[in-house]
């Protein structure tokens, strides 16, 4: 696909900081950080690749092809940004 921005997400310092806590307060605080970005997602019309383990990848202009891709993905990202928890 020649136009399909995918964004990565990546948590810096995540793997040292779920190592010390329990599988479900790891999960607690994935869900945390990521269920805002699903809402985005869905509101914007950027489809979630998936997660992989903290790493949350997104794509835009697919599976439909869309012209206005990069600025949709661009809003998507600032978005992000603002609605990030601080709690690591």
């Amino acid at each position: 696909f020649l136009e399909a921005p995918t964004m990565f997400r990546d948590l810096v310092g995540f793997t040292a900081c779920s190592s010390m806590r329990e599988p479900r307060q790891v999960f607690m605080l994935l869900e945390t950080i990521y269920a805002p970005f699903d809402e985005i997602a869905t509101w914007r019309g950027v489809l979630k690749v998936g997660t992989v383990g903290d790493c949350y990848v997104e794509v835009c202009g697919r599976p439909e092809p869309r012209k206005d891709h990069p600025t949709v993905m661009a809003w998507f990202a600032h978005e992000r940004c603002r609605k990030l928890p601080i709690v690591l």
